[in-house]
């Protein structure tokens, strides 16, 4: 996430989905792709080979570019490329030849297999700028403080989602009439609800992929997969129908340094839980999620600003302000219940402060079903189980180390 020596290790965060290999692989690899990628960029600039705030501006869009290449490069090479290298010719395996394949190469098939999303920063502490990165639905932000004492969210890259129209559109556009309808609902062949993800390579290759090898993961032989991987290969004709295709922007810092500003990477698990349909209230959404002028995807980024900002609320002594009162009243009314704004006591810690607030606040029946693992595994009579998808908050506060 930050720079060294006038090069970039970025933070990346990750939200796997179908299991955990292609998330963990993207973790540990991902950033020493986009390190190598700017290290050979910036040893290429003239005179004196370092990006400063001097020559930024020439080379922002430059590096831009640069990383959504590493990204692409990454998710081809590194992930579908491996599986390639093992299985070149899927279509020509016996069922004992792909179950040899599949337990030699374990990992590398199942990287392939599952996918995730990623949201990654790249900050300069010295120079006071930074790039995001984003692919998928998870989201990098800035809780910014204004002069009224109110914390409020600002998005740093776009979020990819099918329930944006043009990810929608653009997906049924790219494929032939004889396809159609490719969506079950929000997911892409009734399999992924994503449009851009590293990974997921069923959606990647040849079908072959999924009717001869990917059935035969260890995993997947022992416990199946929902929809089964049978009802997908059928409808895999003009591949591919997701990409990884990433996000980026640059931001300059330095208007938000010491100011009190916050980094803030968050999975979609923050969405789904403002979103309540998998979780408080089920098959039905938060009519909150429309925002008021807000954008539905930005809403998420405002309510975890908001809240990083909680600690704040009636600090100044006296009556109470009528803006950060009806800020706050526009927070609760988006979660649902009233806000707790030191709810990790003496721990102090913001990001875990936003989580339990997010889970429930001071609602003790909501607290109480998230932290139920039998309510959590076990489905209810009408067949709907409560559902907490991967739920992670990372909080920086822009200033120097």
């Amino acid at each position: 996430m930050l720079f060294t020596d006038h090069l970039a290790w970025p933070y990346t965060h990750t939200a796997g989905h179908s299991g955990s290999a292609a998330a963990e692989y993207t973790s540990r690899h991902l950033p020493i792709t986009i390190r190598e990628s700017l290290r050979a960029y910036v040893q290429s600039i003239p005179h004196g080979a370092r990006l400063f705030r001097g020559n930024v501006a020439a080379h922002a869009d430059a590096v831009c570019a640069l990383l959504r290449r590493a990204v692409e490069r990454f998710d081809a090479d590194d992930v579908g490329g491996a599986l390639r290298a093992v299985c070149p010719r899927p279509w020509e395996l016996a069922e004992a030849q792909a179950r040899r394949v599949c337990e030699e190469h374990e990992e590398v098939v199942d990287r392939a297999f599952s996918g995730t999303t990623a949201a990654v920063a790249l900050v300069s502490l010295d120079e006071r700028f930074m790039w995001a990165v984003g692919v998928g639905d998870s989201s990098v932000g800035m809780a910014v403080v204004d002069d009224r004492g109110i914390t409020t969210g600002r998005r740093m890259c776009e979020i990819h989602s099918f329930k944006d129209p043009q990810e929608y559109f653009r997906a049924s556009m790219t494929h032939p009439h004889e396809e159609q309808p490719l969506f079950d609902g929000e997911h892409i062949l009734g399999w992924l609800g994503v449009p851009r993800t590293i990974g997921d390579f069923p959606l990647k290759l040849h079908a072959s992929y999924t009717s001869h090898l990917f059935p035969h993961l260890p995993r997947l032989r022992t416990r199946g997969c929902d929809p089964p991987l049978s009802s997908i290969h059928p409808r895999i004709r003009t591949p591919p129908y997701v990409s990884a295709t990433p996000s980026v922007r640059f931001t300059d810092l330095e208007p938000h340094w010491d100011t009190g500003a916050r980094l803030v990477l968050f999975t979609d698990g923050v969405d789904s839980l403002l979103d309540g349909y998998f979780t408080f209230t089920p098959r039905q959404r938060n009519p909150e999620m429309a925002g008021e002028g807000t954008a539905a995807a930005d809403v998420p980024v405002e309510v975890v600003a908001g809240l990083l900002g909680a600690q704040w609320w009636g600090a100044r002594g006296g009556e109470p302000d009528l803006a950060v009162a009806a800020h706050r009243a526009r927070l609760e009314r988006v979660l649902g219940h009233a806000v707790v704004p030191r709810w990790s006591g003496d721990e102090d810690n913001r990001a875990v402060d936003v989580l339990g607030n997010l889970l429930g606040g001071s609602d003790v029946e909501k607290l109480e079903m998230v932290t139920d693992l039998g309510r959590l595994e076990v489905e209810e009579e009408d067949g709907w189980a409560l559902h907490v998808d991967d739920t992670s908050i990372v909080v920086w506060t822009i200033k120097d180390a």
